[in-house]
């Protein structure tokens, strides 16, 4: 397991608007620059809000020995074993009841079970992924659930995911969230924001990981795009924007690469050397 290695340095990957392209796909240039950090003896993590099960089947899918940071924070790889931080169940009841007065959209993920009042909605439900999802990270989906089958239902949840066209409405519930004990609420763009537990977000699980490396932060290199990769920055000495970046996170970062479509990750990859040393090292040339 990683917590036995030595790294030269720790790579943070976001994936969407970043590694994936607009397919939602890994082009074979990003895989083989992957897989070239990883021989190099650096630490490769995924960094993500997407749910564990789709992380961690996509970095199996790559190498097995790239790490996980997922539901913006509340799920993480950590000393060889997995770290999730669940929203409390009262914190989750009161949010479902500012939920339903608003009229907006939400998902509530747990590890392998996620609950919605909505229809089923792929761009949130993953169990059409079952089939190439890795061992024992299968999901089940229920959708269309009452209000009050949902209160009654929902519980080990990681992250619920919020979103609705009017910007006006989803901004008055996110305050009212905000309200809430014991709960996070992160934007990722301005139709949709996360619920996680008080004190979690990427940088903070990017800094808990970097320190079970043994890592210092000027050895944490950090690809993003949108708002919720700012944290992730926070936790980086080396902060590199996705050329399709939001304006927000271009002005916070040292250089901006190639966009998701022109393979901006592996234009970054490819170049390991002139940020870190020799592997072993662990420092930035």
């Amino acid at each position: 397991m990683y917590h036995d290695m030595t790294y030269s340095g720790m790579i943070c990957l976001d994936l969407d608007g970043t590694l994936l392209n607009r397919e939602g796909k890994i082009s074979s240039r990003n895989r083989e620059s992957i897989q070239a950090c990883l021989e190099w003896g650096i630490h490769v993590c995924f960094v993500t809000g997407r749910p564990y099960c789709f992380a961690r089947s996509l970095a199996d899918t790559i190498d097995k020995r790239i790490g996980v940071i997922a539901c913006s924070g509340a799920c993480y790889e950590y000393g060889g074993r997995l770290v999730t931080e669940e929203l409390p169940d009262e914190a989750v009841r009161q949010f479902a009841d500012c939920l339903e007065r608003s009229g907006a959209h939400a998902f509530f993920k747990g590890l392998t079970r996620f609950y919605t009042h909505d229809i089923y909605d792929e761009r949130f439900l993953y169990d059409h992924h079952n089939s190439w999802f890795s061992k024992g990270l299968q999901v089940q989906s229920f959708p269309g659930l009452s209000w009050q089958e949902l209160k009654a239902r929902v519980c080990h949840i990681h992250k619920i995911l919020v979103y609705d066209a009017d910007r006006k409405a989803l901004a008055e519930l996110a305050k009212h969230t905000e309200k809430i004990a014991h709960v996070q609420v992160s934007w990722y763009r301005d139709i949709s924001f996360d619920v996680t537990a008080e004190g979690t977000d990427k940088g903070i699980a990017v800094e808990k990981v970097r320190l079970c490396l043994g890592l210092e932060k000027e050895q944490v290199l950090a690809i993003g795009d949108a708002w919720n990769d700012m944290p992730m920055f926070r936790s980086a000495g080396w902060r590199i924007a996705m050329g399709n970046a939001v304006k927000e996170v271009r002005d916070i970062c040292d250089e901006i690469t190639g966009s998701n479509e022109e393979d901006g990750v592996a234009e970054i990859l490819e170049q390991a050397g002139r940020y870190f040393r020799a592997a072993g090292t662990g420092r930035f040339a």
